[in-house]
């Protein structure tokens, strides 16, 4: 299974995240998303350098993932840090979804990684959470 990957969308881009928790398909996502903000990206060889709170809160997941999105987004362009990974936990509250934990990534540095797409943030296009299998899914597309 890819953990994560990129969808052509008329003049925008998808990106979807995979994992066996819901957590984790929130962590994919972010690999996602980092792939298209660089050109030349290898996660293999990443080693964290830099890490965030985050905490969000939605009354659906769809709402969930593009807020969440969307603040990934805010952190990366006024820290200048790149991120690939989400550690942390995804509950469900009283008709709500809470999202906290920490993001993880490196300084954003275009000699390291170089110039890739501009993403501005993340849309209700084509956005879902949702369990597909046993895997689940987390989708959304950005404008770009």
């Amino acid at each position: 299974m890819k953990q994560f990957e990129i969808f052509e969308h008329g003049a925008d881009v998808g990106i979807r995240g995979k994992g066996l928790t819901l957590e984790e398909s929130f962590s994919a996502i972010l690999k996602a998303l980092a792939s298209l903000l660089t050109e030349e990206i290898s996660f293999e060889i990443l080693q964290p350098e830099k890490e965030v709170e985050i905490e969000v809160f939605a009354e659906f997941l769809d709402e969930l993932l593009v807020t969440y999105i969307n603040k990934v987004l805010t952190y990366t362009f006024l820290e200048e840090i790149l991120f690939w990974e989400f550690k942390g936990k995804i509950e469900h509250q009283e008709k709500i979804y809470f999202l906290k934990g920490k993001l993880l990534g490196t300084k954003f540095e275009t000699q390291r990684f170089g110039y890739g797409v501009e993403v501005k943030g993340a849309t209700f296009t084509l956005a879902k959470v949702e369990k597909e299998n046993s895997f689940w899914v987390a989708q959304c597309v950005v404008d770009v």
